[in-house]
């Protein structure tokens, strides 16, 4: 049969599309393309024909393919791709361009190592998400570098086969495409894929980026199809035989190819087209299927060859010719005939590298699929074998392999040992999806054993608890993890124990899933065992604290913390003290200032002494925090650059946030909005997890207030609202927009649901003071004095302190919103004394936008209490307060501060301010002196019954009446009705 000689048949439309997207990728505007289409379609064929042109165009094509076998490494797609790159360029060059980033890459591309025999090994990092966001971000770095000197057009065939972790690379990498010069083009088979298919979800993701485009492939056309058949045979086809393989095949390119194939084999285009029969002759008759055909074409050759590729399609689509001979035991020179004839027939094609492989999967299937099952078994294990014998050397990277291959021989103990050991291998590769699969597969063959070793099950039940863990498949793992710890608990097995417990610890802890049982039971149970090493029975005591902390047992979180501390002191291990120290620092809640900087700096120590880098970052950044809430902000920027160099060092998308997220905070409180806006944009890029994404939503909350425009948030916050678990964290947060944007209706309703809960059972973790704040504002403003009482005996404790809400939001000065509620209560005296400190303690931090808010609040306190002097000092307040709000950019502040200014200068008299009444006492009395009762008060002025009351008593008091009727005349007498009436 001839050869196409380069020419491409059939996809012209198609490929005039993708020639348009190469032209886009030419000029730095990146592209991801995904060819789709069923099985012989013609997806790789029309990728290499892009390639051709990409190369034409003096770009530099690079190849991953996706093996649809189980069992390749780790990565392979990247793994190939990496490894072109490195021959593309001079290696040396780009390795050395990319710099410590190569470290992290050289785990799965060792090769490196070689190329760089100095390369110092990265910083291992305890987190293996951020340990993988690491050695993705340096994939990232060496792939940006290479476009930043060539065009690059990467493919990788057969996603429909690829390993999850390939697909979170994929996932990873694809937003950073659009800004280079880089085409990456996937191909994929949409009738392979299932909901639950790893590439539907990397396929939902990458479809909401605006350069990632879906190109479907179908069948050639009828005129197509008659030139398909010309460029293969070299001659025209008579129509009427075009028109039959068109009808047959459908325009499949690959049915069509193989019929094509067979016909030929048959002699039919051999024979004077002129001559030839309008219909084929009787003998032969056109297969039905693409299976069916590849079948009849497998008969045609002899039954050596057909054994031979029979175990060459145990193997795997590729297969190398000495793993071939190793496991056939034949000689050399019989192979080299056998393959020859299979080369000649197209059955199989010979590969660049040396390697062979099938010219299609399905002939590799069709062959596999005809095996009888004990002849398969049989073939499995002679390829196992054969493979244990070619890398006796090194195995590790046939660990996957020989698993599958044992595995399918029926040969447990060598499949159980294979996979646990490749499970652990994938894991140290940071192919965590892939951990998952063969540590699973272990636990099946061990099952499948009778008498299974107990001791290897809980081993393995722990080791595919963690994996899960890391790929975030939390509720498994949990359940997987309280499995671990049982049997481990059974076999008296301390260590397992422990290290179930303490996983599971720190899977509950962050996600909060709701589970059957909960860590500290676990915990306790590990610590009842007798055995448990010094050093975990110390991390298990501070992993109780956190859990204690968690269940709302704040005394025993405490009493713990302090145990697993002496006992980590005790023991002089300074990685053991950096453990406990941080678990305990976690769990520290209403904490003493003071004690979280000793903490802190003590855990610091420890973890430098020990060399954990990122306990380090984790102290260093409590210190901040400490110093924030001492007010020492030049001591927080100065520990805020040490933890960014620190950051540098890390490379982790998560301790980047967190640098960021802490100058947002700066710039908030020292009012800089512009600045907190950029940085606010650079987060939303930054951000990959939920965490991250809540606590910018905190940031941009704050700053769209300042700015007057809370307002545009309300459908967003609402509609979290519904549909989050999380709803309860963001309650006082909605309160308080409702109230900013005049809807005191429904800001009192969220205020009364909250409040009806038990303001006092809001959890103590670290949101608590973010809540807290929110509700003082909202109290303060509705002037509830009841809940106002309630809300400042648990605030009384942070009297003198500062607060930062979440860890977020810089509010200054505690006593601002002490005064706020002293104020609602009508306390007139410790109002003052609050507003006092706060205004001092915000001017002597710098604390710019907390100073302006507690200037305005203690003006607004002045006015309602209105003794002598206070309108004159309120009114200098105000216009100071009004300046400030106006340099800084706070127009919600600015205007509020307008109003009260306004209603400030109208006379004293004209307001009815008569025997040191406030003026929402004056209100009060002129509705007495009308009839309204208590009920009809609350509702005209928004205030609560209990508020009301307050008021009622204060009246009566100064004005010496002693009942309402008594009220109602002392108003008409002092004509507080018509003048109210007039204001």
């Amino acid at each position: 049969m001839a050869a196409p000689a380069g020419r491409f048949v059939g996809r012209l439309r198609e490929l005039e599309t993708l020639r348009g997207t190469l032209e886009q990728v030419l000029a730095r505007h990146g592209r991801i393309v995904l060819l789709a289409g069923e099985p012989g379609i013609g997806k790789t064929r029309t990728a290499q024909e892009l390639a051709l042109l990409a190369e034409h165009q003096g770009a530099t094509v690079l190849w991953g393919h996706c093996p649809e076998e189980a069992g390749a490494p780790p990565y392979w797609p990247w793994v190939q791709v990496i490894r072109a790159a490195l021959r593309t360029a001079d290696p040396r060059a780009l390795l050395t361009h990319v710099g410590s980033a190569a470290g992290d890459i050289a785990d799965i591309v060792p090769e490196i190592h070689d190329l760089l025999p100095g390369l110092e090994p990265p910083v291992r990092l305890e987190d293996a998400a951020q340990a993988r966001f690491r050695m993705f971000e340096s994939i990232r770095h060496l792939l940006t570098s290479l476009c930043d000197r060539q065009t690059i057009m990467l493919v990788l065939d057969d996603l429909h086969w690829a390993d999850a972790p390939s697909l979170r690379l994929l996932e990873f990498l694809a937003p950073e495409i659009a800004d280079g010069r880089l085409l990456l083009v996937g191909t994929y088979r949409p009738t392979e894929l299932s909901r639950q298919h790893p590439l539907s979800d990397a396929l939902g993701a990458l479809a909401r980026a605006p350069h990632v485009a879906r190109v479907h492939l179908g069948g050639l056309t009828a005129e197509e199809v008659h030139d398909f058949i010309a460029a293969a045979t070299g001659t025209p086809p008579p129509a009427w035989l075009a028109a039959s393989l068109y009808r047959q095949t459908e325009g499949n390119p690959l049915f069509l190819r193989e019929i094509v194939r067979f016909l030929e084999q048959q002699g039919l285009f051999g024979a004077d087209q002129a001559t030839a029969p309008a219909s084929l002759p009787a003998a032969i008759r056109i297969p039905e299927g693409v299976r069916e055909v590849i079948g009849r074409r497998l008969n045609l050759l002899s039954p050596s060859c057909n054994e031979v590729l029979a175990l060459a399609a145990v193997i795997g689509r590729g297969f190398s010719d000495d793993l071939l001979l190793r496991a056939a035991g034949g000689d050399d020179r019989k192979l080299t005939d056998t393959l020859d004839e299979a080369l000649g027939a197209h059955i199989i094609e010979e590969r660049t590298d040396g390697r062979y492989q099938f010219a299609h999967h399905l002939i590799r299937m069709t062959l596999y699929d005809e095996l009888r099952p004990a002849r398969r078994r049989q073939l499995h294990r002679a390829v196992g074998g054969a493979l244990e014998a070619s890398r006796r050397g090194d195995l590790d990277a046939a660990l996957p392999e020989l698993a599958r291959h044992f595995l399918a021989a029926g040969d447990l103990d060598r499949a159980t040992d294979y996979a646990t050991r490749a499970g652990q291998r994938a894991e140290a590769l940071l192919a965590f999806e892939d951990a998952v699969q063969l540590f699973q597969t272990a636990l099946d063959a061990l099952e499948q054993r009778g008498n299974p070793d107990e001791a290897e099950r809980c081993r393995l039940l722990l080791l595919l608890g963690e994996a899960q863990r890391k790929t975030n498949a939390f509720p498994q793992a949990l359940a997987t993890l309280c499995d671990a710890a049982a049997l481990a608990f059974i076999l008296g097995d301390a260590e397992m124990c422990a290290r179930a417990a303490l996983v599971y610890e720190q899977v509950a802890w962050r996600y909060a899933t709701p589970v059957d049982r909960p860590a500290r039971q676990l915990l306790d149970r590990a610590l009842g065992l007798h055995d448990t090493a010094p050093a975990l029975r110390a991390q298990l005591t501070g992993a109780l604290s956190r859990a204690l902390l968690h269940e709302g047992a704040e005394d025993e979180a405490k009493r713990a913390g302090e145990r697993a501390i002496a006992m980590a002191r005790q023991l002089g291990d300074p990685s053991v003290l950096a453990t406990c120290l941080d678990c305990v620092i976690d769990a520290m809640v209403a904490r003493d200032t003071a004690d979280l900087l000793r903490y802190a700096t003590e855990a610091l120590a420890a973890a430098n002494q020990s060399g954990n880098l990122e306990l380090a970052y984790h102290a260093r950044a409590w210190r901040f925090l400490a110093f924030m809430e001492r007010g020492d902000i030049a001591l927080a920027e100065a520990e805020l650059d040490t933890t960014a160099r620190l950051d540098a060092l890390l490379r982790q998308r998560t301790y980047a946030m967190a640098v960021l997220l802490n100058r947002i905070m700066l710039a908030l409180m020292r009012g800089e909005f512009t600045e907190a806006e950029r940085l606010i944009v650079r987060g939303m890029a930054l951000q990959n997890m939920a965490a991250h994404a809540d606590q910018l939503s905190v940031q941009t909350f704050t700053l769209r207030r300042e700015q007057g425009r809370l307002g545009e948030l309300r459908p967003v916050l609402s509609a979290f609202l519904r549909q989050s678990t999380a709803a309860s964290i963001w309650s006082p947060g909605l309160a308080l927009l409702h109230l900013d944007i005049d809807e005191r209706d429904a800001a009192r309703g969220e205020f009364e649901q909250i409040a009806r809960t038990g303001l006092a059972s809001i959890p103590r973790d670290g949101r608590w003071q973010l809540c807290m704040v929110y509700l003082c504002e909202v109290c303060a403003a509705l002037g509830d004095a009841s809940r106002a009482s309630e809300l400042y005996d648990l605030m009384l404790p942070y009297t003198g302190r500062i607060l930062v809400g979440g860890n977020l939001i810089f509010f200054g000065s505690a006593d601002r919103y002490l005064g706020m509620l002293c104020a609602a209560m009508c306390r007139w005296s410790e109002a003052q004394r609050h507003f006092d400190t706060a205004v001092a303690t915000n001017i002597r931090i710098g604390a710019h936008t907390p100073l302006v808010h507690a200037q305005h609040d203690y003006a607004a306190m002045l006015l309602a209490r209105d003794s002598p002097g206070d309108r004159q000092r309120a009114g200098a307040m105000l216009r100071d307060c009004q300046e400030r709000a106006r340099q800084l950019g706070m127009r919600s502040l600015e205007e509020r501060t307008t109003s009260l200014l306004a209603h400030h200068a109208q006379p004293a008299a004209s307001l009815g301010a008569v025997d040191d009444l406030t003026l929402r006492e004056v209100e009060v009395l002129r509705l007495i002196a009308i009839g309204r009762s208590n009920a009809d008060i609350a509702m005209v002025l928004e205030i609560s019954l209990n508020t009301v009351a307050t008021h009622v008593r204060n009246i009566l008091g100064k004005t010496g009446c002693a009942n309402r009727t008594e009220a109602a005349a002392y108003a008409m007498r002092r004509g507080v009705t018509k003048v109210a009436q007039q204001t």
